[in-house]
């Protein structure tokens, strides 16, 4: 098995806090999952009940429930809000609760290891060039339906917190004027990890989901590729005058490589609403 390393190429002191918990769920992946690899059925139980027994490491789902706002009127709502919330109410994938007392908590090491799991790639994706940031070849049995549903939340609470951010829109929009670079560069990320959230929720469980739940899910993901166009255009409308006289590598991006190299090819092909200048 690969061991899992907090390396960035230039270190900032500003990355100080995602340094420390990458290194965490680092050392949780290296020690629990040739830990469950090598354990029986018997040590497995054990193992289970230690990490059950211990409140701290419950794991908290359907995080998005909280925009759900029951007792919020839709009258008392901006539209934006108003037509966010109630397309949120129809989906076909949020969680459903078990009884009013259901707070969500789960328990167990498959949870930890799987939390662990999700949290690392989504640093990957953002910092690295790693073509698995979730290392799906490695995924253990005791973590996999686990992992499933921390996919499946992770991409809802995303999803659903860029849909009622005012400043997601301003992107859309192409609004320049209100939208800074390193604003843009910090949507485009989020765009690229909800999208790499949904393709491995798709590789893994596709087979399960309804007919109307994978095109809600494909729904989602063509929303993401048209926030990355508009980070592409307020990029390319920022930076153009350099990118005219001294080509599109001219832009010293700095950040998630996967979206570095989406706009680069999104300016150079035309994307996002962008003619080049001859």
């Amino acid at each position: 098995m690969s061991g899992y390393l907090a390396e960035f190429d230039e270190p900032d002191p500003s990355d100080a806090y995602q340094i420390v918990g990458y290194q965490e769920y680092a050392n949780a992946l290296n020690h629990l999952v040739p830990l469950v690899q090598k354990a029986n059925a018997e040590q497995l139980a054990a193992y289970d009940k230690i990490v059950s027994n211990m409140p701290e490491l419950a794991v908290y789902t359907n995080l998005s429930r909280r925009f759900n706002f029951p007792e919020a009127r839709n009258s008392a709502l901006t539209p934006l809000l108003r037509g966010t919330l109630n397309l949120y109410r129809q989906s076909s994938l949020n969680e459903q609760a078990l009884g009013e007392d259901n707070e969500f908590r789960r328990t167990g090491i498959g949870w930890v290891i799987a939390l662990a799991r999700i949290e690392h790639g989504a640093i990957e994706l953002g910092y690295q060039k790693n073509v698995s940031p979730f290392n799906l070849e490695n995924l253990t049995q005791v973590e996999q339906a686990a992992f499933q549903e921390l996919l499946l939340d992770g991409a809802r609470s995303h999803y659903w917190t860029m849909r009622m951010d005012p400043m997601t829109h301003l992107i859309l929009k192409g609004e320049v004027v209100k939208v800074n670079d390193r604003t843009a560069l910090a949507y485009g990320r989020r765009a690229v990890i909800l999208q790499n959230l949904l393709q491995a929720l798709n590789h893994l469980a596709g087979a399960t989901l309804s007919p109307v739940q994978k095109t809600e899910l494909q729904s989602w993901f063509n929303d993401m590729t048209e926030v990355r166009e508009g980070v592409s255009y307020i990029m390319y409308e920022t930076y153009k005058q350099a990118i005219s006289k001294q080509g599109i590598y001219s832009m010293d991006l700095e950040g998630c490589p996967r979206l570095v190299e989406g706009i680069r090819s999104d300016i150079s092909l035309g994307k996002g609403r962008i003619q080049l200048e001859k």
